[in-house]
């Protein structure tokens, strides 16, 4: 991504990601956690989009898995999730997706990273207080999860009204 962006590895790593130090040592590079996707600028351009990852290609699609099963929701924080465009695009996309072969522990990892939800505020105060390139402790970073309670307003379902588009 760094190359495709014109840019070295390491301002790479010190624009988009953060290290995450687990209880045993290792260390994993996570995209840098914010209220927004470290990838929109200023002007809430996607700084990859020629190029993005699928499950950004998909997105405000998201997913979660109960008893084996995927279901599928949009991401209520898109400002397409309430336009009507957005739920045709929904409904093209399921298919899509379960046209491909993912194994299932591989949904499940990024479900579990997915549903963490930060007091970003926070999270950046944090920040300020490391190098560019922060690295957080497991125990660090845990601490500044918001509680299921403010969390639980995330994801829209299809009984919601949506607006007619907009062109």
């Amino acid at each position: 991504m760094a190359k495709k962006m014109g840019i070295s590895i390491a301002d790479f790593r010190i624009r988009y990601l953060d290290m995450l130090k687990m209880d045993d040592g290792t260390q994993i590079q996570v995209l840098k956690l914010g209220k927004l996707c470290p990838f929109l600028n200023e002007d809430d351009v996607c700084e990859c989009r020629d190029f993005k990852p699928i499950l950004c290609k998909i997105y405000p699609v998201v997913f979660t898995i109960k008893d084996d099963n995927i279901n599928f929701m949009i991401d209520n924080w898109c400002k397409l999730s309430k336009k009507k465009a957005c739920r045709l695009y929904f409904e093209t996309a399921i298919p899509l997706l379960l046209d491909l072969e993912i194994p299932i522990e591989w949904l499940r990892h990024v479900t579990s990273y997915d549903n963490l939800s930060f007091d970003y505020d926070q999270l950046e105060k944090c920040r300020r207080g490391k190098n560019k390139y922060a690295i957080f402790s497991l125990e660090e970073l845990l601490s500044l999860q918001k509680s299921e309670i403010e969390t639980s307003s995330l994801c829209i379902d299809f009984g919601q009204k949506v607006e007619e588009p907009v062109f």
